[in-house]
């Protein structure tokens, strides 16, 4: 499972070791989990941490614009954490880098949703 952990108001969704491949595959048991967090979490503040990534396929990247678009109705804001230059090559060649502030770790996603909250 996806680790769903909560830093003050800030939702983070942790893929773990077992996700380096984020493909149909090993998304499909936690698609539901996901997009009920995505629903639900309040403050809709999510950050998606990649650290543990090395692929990702066309599948992801739909899951990913459908609860971007979740969190986004709710007012929200979802961001990006730890991708690395391979998944972040996929984004580009798919056009849609630009949809998602990037961070280099948890940490500073959080900090960065935590003060646009403030803002």
């Amino acid at each position: 499972m996806v680790n769903i952990l909560r830093q003050k108001d800030i939702t983070v969704l942790d893929f773990g070791p077992e996700y380096a491949n984020l493909d149909e595959s090993s998304l499909s048991n936690v698609v539901q989990q996901i997009v009920e967090v995505a629903k639900h979490t309040s403050p809709p503040l999510v950050v998606i941490d990649l650290s543990n990534t090395k692929s990702i396929g066309s599948f992801f990247i739909q899951f990913l614009i459908r609860i971007w678009k979740l969190i986004k109705k709710r007012g929200g804001r979802l961001v990006i954490a730890g991708l690395n230059e391979d998944c972040l090559n996929v984004l580009k060649r798919s056009k849609i880098e630009s949809l998602w502030q990037r961070y280099p770790t948890r940490e500073a996603a959080a900090e960065a949703l935590k003060d646009a909250e403030v803002s």
